[in-house]
């Protein structure tokens, strides 16, 4: 239900790691998309993208799909169109919510992507500048997927001591705006949490029996790993990677 390639796909169109295990076709977009993309966006990028030698030549899902065809991908791809995507692109790294205006330039960005292919609207509610975005303003997005026949998949804004409140959250949002709901690479980590999946497998059984079209995908491997930056507090984020190195750079700070 989630891969990583969006970008690795341009770079190497084999995709031979995938091919070797059978996987003809990769879902992609996790709460960060390849589109939509604008200058802010594609800055934040840069360092990446001079590395592998990949040009920007799209903006919108459209594009990427003009470019990914001319790449003669050895596999298919879809993706989500992610909320922290179209966050970044309105509201950049700020941790404040959106206003009504600029609520509305997300909803048509989510709506863009939709008529243009995307399979529904993501989350990573533990990255930056993810966690920035109130349940409310994910609601509203989600309503816009909804409306093109999408999907809500997430990973979610807490798989450890909150968890439950997590899945809380995502139920809600599968609730409100009436949209099935897909928990990425469900998991419960920290030692303290472990032998708790049973209480997590049974709080989204009950979401299901109430009405709530709501599943969950696994690793197929008993450990995780994500980027250092998962484990920096929400605040010192804020403004963008730059900004993030500043404050890490002052010895009172870090």
């Amino acid at each position: 239900m989630l891969g990583q390639s969006e970008f690795n796909l341009l770079i190497d169109p084999r995709a031979e790691s995938k091919v070797f295990q059978g996987i003809t076709t990769e879902v992609t977009g996790e709460g960060n998309s390849i589109a939509p993309l604008n200058d802010y966006i594609a800055k934040e990028n840069q360092p990446f993208l001079t590395h592998y030698k990949v040009t920007l030549d799209w903006h919108t899902l459209g594009e990427y799909f003009d470019r990914f065809e001319r790449s003669r991908s050895a596999i298919n791809l879809a993706t989500y169109v992610g909320a922290t995507q179209v966050r970044q692109y309105v509201l950049h790294d700020e941790n404040r919510p959106p206003t009504a205006a600029e609520l509305d330039q997300m909803r048509q960005l989510v709506a863009h992507a939709m008529e243009e292919g995307a399979v529904g609207v993501s989350t990573s509610l533990v990255y930056a500048p993810a966690f920035y975005a109130w349940t409310e303003e994910l609601i509203e997005l989600a309503k816009v997927a909804s409306r093109y026949g999408g999907v809500y998949a997430t990973h979610m804004r807490n798989e450890s001591n909150s968890e439950m409140q997590a899945i809380d959250e995502a139920i809600r949002i599968g609730r409100e705006a009436h949209i099935p709901v897909e928990i990425f690479h469900l998991k419960v980590a920290g030692k303290q949490n472990w032998g708790k999946m049973t209480e997590v497998i049974r709080k989204i059984e009950q979401a299901r029996a109430s009405g709530v079209d709501i599943t969950a995908d696994q690793y197929p491997y008993v450990a995780g790993a994500t980027s250092l930056g998962a484990s920096v507090p929400p605040w010192a984020h804020e403004g963008g990677t730059a900004a993030l190195i500043g404050r890490l750079k002052d010895p009172g700070t870090r």
